[in-house]
């Protein structure tokens, strides 16, 4: 451990030296004032190895006046809640930020504990690097988003294959039994009404699949658009009552916006029929500054009490798609019922 002035109120260097040196975190001792007393191994590897111009490894500079000249949000929100700690506020404090640093950005989780006497506390301050782990998450959620985009794209080659080919062979072959000629028109004619029939319910549900698949309004008539023409089919299948609240002027975005927002109100409406036992349901779309906020709420049991419990995978998905657009996704109950508010940046059509 490697100390500045004598630190007394009870603290002795001698007897914490061997325990503080085991810590893998970077650990340092701060008094009352914010001034570091102590820093452990970990601390002066970190400082010597990542080449930090820190006069004797910081040991007797002013924590707290540090983080106040970085002027960071970070730094900021780490010299607030140290200061609280240090005042009396209850701890530990714990606080993730992201250290800039010359070989490139460090995650940081930071906590610390009030120690000694009341009327002379110290802190014991911890910073363990958790950039892998950081770094671990992104790549996942970056690599999931990537799968749903390519999810997205799959869907659009088959609804195009099912329209243009499918559905086509299956239009021309109702169109040859009406050349059918037999000695027994009667019969014939029974066979012709049975088959149009089966092929009339075919050509139907391929064309509804294709539309769950990809939507022709979403890529020619844009989201609003996409939106009322699926809420009325689904009002009329689902027998829940969706009013739609769109500005008539509402501009079209981005192709990867249009597309993760759709897959929201589909999704939303979809766990309202299933969940909430709700029979009306009301879908918002709004330009907000720089963001565009959708919003889906229905008038059912709203949120389980459990919120602790794991997210579905639709709920997870949808969170998936607007964070790789830099947006986000919340529930909150509305009582009654639940509101869903999906956030992405307003991106205009064509800046994918």
């Amino acid at each position: 451990m490697h100390t500045g002035k004598s630190m007394t109120g009870g603290f002795d260097p001698a007897f914490y030296e061997s325990a503080l040196d085991a810590f893998t975190a970077n650990v340092a001792v701060v008094d009352a004032t914010g001034e570091i007393l102590a820093v452990n191994d970990a601390w002066v590897q970190f400082v010597d190895f990542n080449d930090l111009k820190i006069a004797n490894h910081g040991v007797g500079c002013n924590y707290l006046n540090f983080c106040d000249r970085l002027g960071t949000p970070g730094a900021a929100a780490v010299a607030a809640g140290l200061r609280a700690l240090i005042a009396g506020g209850d701890g530990p404090f714990r606080h993730e930020y992201v250290m800039p640093l010359d070989t490139g950005s460090c995650w940081v989780k930071l906590s610390a504990v009030r120690v000694g006497h009341r009327d002379q506390p110290f802190l014991i301050v911890t910073h363990d690097d958790i950039s892998i782990q950081r770094r671990a998450e992104l790549g996942l959620r970056e690599a999931t988003a990537r799968l749903l985009h390519a999810e997205d794209s799959e869907r659009r080659r088959i609804a195009r294959e099912l329209h243009d080919s499918t559905a086509q062979h299956l239009a021309g072959a109702k169109l040859m039994l009406r050349r059918l000629d037999a000695k027994d028109p009667v019969s014939t004619g029974l066979v012709r009404d049975e088959v149009s029939g089966l092929l009339s319910s075919a050509l139907d549900e391929i064309r509804s699949f294709a539309y769950l698949l990809h939507p022709p309004a979403l890529e020619h008539l844009g989201l609003a658009a996409a939106i009322r023409q699926f809420a009325t089919g689904f009002s009329r299948r689902g027998d829940v009552a969706v009013t739609i609240d769109i500005p008539d002027d509402f501009p079209r975005l981005s192709h990867a916006t249009e597309i993760a927002l759709y897959r929201v109100v589909q999704e939303a409406l979809a766990n309202v029929h299933s969940h909430s036992g709700s029979q009306q349901a009301v879908v918002r779309l709004r330009v907000a500054g720089e963001m565009v906020l959708l919003t889906v709420r229905d008038f059912g049991s709203g949120l389980p009490p459990r919120r602790d419990s794991i997210p579905g995978v639709g709920l997870e998905g949808m969170r998936l798609r607007l964070e790789f657009l830099k947006g986000h996704l919340s529930l909150r109950n509305a009582e009654p019922g639940l509101a869903l508010e999906a956030w992405a940046p307003l991106l205009p059509e064509g800046e994918d």
